[in-house]
């Protein structure tokens, strides 16, 4: 008998990973990444617990492509940056995309937990943005939120008509983010 392959945490989450791309999380099981890495389920176990602590460090793996994704942006303008790599992310990883936001699971909630305070420091250095509370700043950021997502989802479901241009989206979501900027500043002044 020869000697036991040993796989690391970091090659069974990236075995996760590729099936989370591929057929989704929800279709993430031990026998499915066991298949993956080839292996048996024996060396997953020693990493993970569980396949809820499996999925835990994938979304840890998932915020950390989100936070690479955002930190590639530099206009100089962190909430657009925030908004241009939300839409790279629905485009590049739509199926991860669609799960996260169109499904009901605890995955979501993780992950909000764990990049809403992110996105939220990214906002505070936007000097658009400046002068408001982190009261006034997650509701700015909720109301994009809904705006940007619907938009997302149509990015990650192939549903924005051809003839608009990555530019233009990024225009539509600055025009949205003015608005909710405006409205929040009449709302202070009142």
């Amino acid at each position: 008998m020869g000697p036991k392959v040993k796989f690391t945490r970091e090659q069974i989450i990236d075995a996760a990973f590729e099936i989370a791309k591929t057929e989704g999380i929800n279709a993430i099981t031990m026998r499915k990444i066991a298949e993956q890495i080839g292996s048996s389920v024996a060396p997953i176990y020693v990493n993970f617990k569980s396949i809820d602590e499996l999925n835990e460090a994938l979304i840890d793996r998932i915020i950390s492509i989100s936070q690479e994704l955002l930190s590639e942006e530099s206009s100089g303008n962190p909430f657009y940056d925030i908004g241009r790599a939300s839409l790279r992310f629905a485009s590049e990883y739509s199926l991860i995309f669609r799960d996260l936001v169109m499904t009901n699971n605890s995955s979501i909630k993780v992950y909000d937990e764990k990049i809403i305070p992110a996105l939220i420091e990214e906002m505070k250095k936007d000097p658009e943005l400046e002068g408001f509370s982190e009261d006034e700043l997650m509701t700015i950021l909720f109301k994009m939120r809904i705006f940007q997502l619907g938009l997302s989802i149509m990015v990650a479901n192939g549903l924005v008509p051809e003839v608009y241009e990555i530019q233009d989206l990024m225009d539509l979501l600055s025009s949205a983010a003015n608005d909710a900027i405006l409205s929040t500043r009449l709302s202070k002044s009142r």
